[in-house]
């Protein structure tokens, strides 16, 4: 049975998102949530928890998103931008192995959102190949950057990507 697709949801409370990501965080909506997290930023929101109880895995675009984000924002106050709360074991070990989980606080526990009356889908937007192509490179490109073990891994993927990427130029 195939997993199901991406479904954020958001809830703010000033100076704080709450933001669920259920199902796969996964390179399709790796820009809608790159998009919602700089909207929530221009909007004043500082920090950002992420919810990720429902979100069975999540992918290395989603995660050198996530990295990128948590990189470009910086921290704030001297605490890091991103909690990450109910992350599964899965998840987590990627984070883990990719380097980005010294970038982001981690809490286990319940879901945060459950019981929260006001909350918002994001609407997830159909993406051409080519931004989704782009949003890949930047993510895989970062993580080459944040962990030099992560460029062994990632090389054939950024150079099938960057020949995909010049093909279309």
């Amino acid at each position: 049975m195939p997993l199901p697709g991406c479904k954020l949801t958001v809830l703010v409370e000033p100076p704080t998102a709450f933001v669920k990501i259920s199902g796969r965080a996964a390179a399709e909506h790796a820009n809608d949530f790159k998009q919602l997290i700089a909207r929530l930023h221009r909007e004043g929101v500082a920090l950002c928890c992420l919810d990720l109880s429902g979100c069975l895995l999540m992918d290395s675009t989603f995660s050198g998103v996530l990295a990128g984000l948590a990189t470009q924002l910086g921290d704030h106050d001297g605490c890091h931008r991103f909690t990450l709360v109910g992350a599964n074991a899965r998840v987590l070990d990627l984070l883990d192995n990719l380097g980005v989980l010294v970038l982001v606080n981690v809490i286990e526990g319940a879901a945060l959102l459950d019981g929260k009356e006001v909350t918002a889908e994001v609407a997830l937007a159909e993406r051409s190949k080519s931004d989704t192509a782009t949003c890949c490179l930047e993510a895989h490109r970062l993580l080459m950057r944040l962990n030099p073990e992560n460029a062994a891994k990632f090389r054939p993927v950024v150079e099938v990507l960057e020949a995909q990427m010049a093909a279309v130029d």
